[in-house]
């Protein structure tokens, strides 16, 4: 790898930059795919993080890899244990993984590694990486490994929390803009019709019901004049008129 000391900069970058509102995961995670096979020479590699599965090569997709992956292998192993698998030599591996093995080396692979995507207790997948070679990752490429999963998982439990707090945010504010506008047309109902605000909420409550209408929508169409106190008069109770009528 050429300029490695740029190489890490831009990729650690690249994985915080989890501020974007239009961030997909699928397109974060094939990033970082993109960069384990950077990383590690003449490899193919499976990402697999809930829902979402990205690859690097597509013979990873299809027979005789489509399926296995996802039910042996490096992978599935350093799930269970929350740890990287590294230098497994497929030759040697057979007992192991049954399946996976013959059909990997099958497709020119020697050696598998994964490392886990987790993150004290969140365990949010693991990256399986599939390679022609058969000499060991140098230490320093399994250290930078091992950060690559960490600053990934980081990242998207980061995104996760930010997005989480902007949808409460949200639904906090819009809340707020509804009570506002319940609180604005329950006063503007309580003058034109010269009842109580208890009533005057009753007489919007009762009318949205008998209509279909959400008591939000209905406040907004008064606040703003598309209706009148006046459309309302029908749905006042007898309760309310006398409680006016006492004033």
């Amino acid at each position: 790898m050429q300029n490695r000391e740029r190489w890490v900069a831009d990729t650690l970058v690249e994985l915080a930059d989890i501020l974007a509102p239009a961030l997909e995961p699928k397109s974060y995670w094939l990033c970082v795919a993109n960069r384990y096979a950077e990383l590690v020479g003449s490899s193919s590699i499976r990402l697999s993080a809930g829902p979402v599965v990205v690859h690097t090569d597509e013979r990873l997709e299809k027979p005789p890899l489509a399926g296995i992956l996802s039910e042996e292998g490096p992978g599935i192993d350093c799930h269970v244990d929350d740890k990287p698998v590294v230098d497994v030599l497929l030759d040697d591996a057979v007992t192991r993984w049954r399946r996976l093995a013959p059909a990997a080396l099958s497709l020119g692979y020697r050696s598998a590694h994964a490392f886990p995507l987790s993150r004290r207790e969140d365990v949010l997948g693991e990256v399986t990486i599939l390679t022609s070679e058969t000499a060991p990752v140098p230490v320093a490429d399994l250290r930078l490994a091992v950060a690559l999963a960490d600053a990934a998982t980081i990242g998207m439990l980061n995104h996760r929390a930010i997005a989480g707090l902007t949808r409460t945010s949200e639904q906090l504010q819009g809340a707020l803009d509804s009570r506002v506008i319940i609180e604005q047309a329950k006063g503007l109902v309580s003058a034109r019709l010269e009842i109580d605000p208890s009533d005057a909420f009753r007489v919007l409550r009762h009318y949205a019901r008998a209509n279909n209408r959400r008591l939000s929508e209905l406040c907004e169409l008064l606040v703003d004049r598309h209706m009148s106190a006046s459309d309302l008069v029908g749905s006042v109770s007898h309760r309310a008129k006398r409680t006016g009528s006492r004033r």
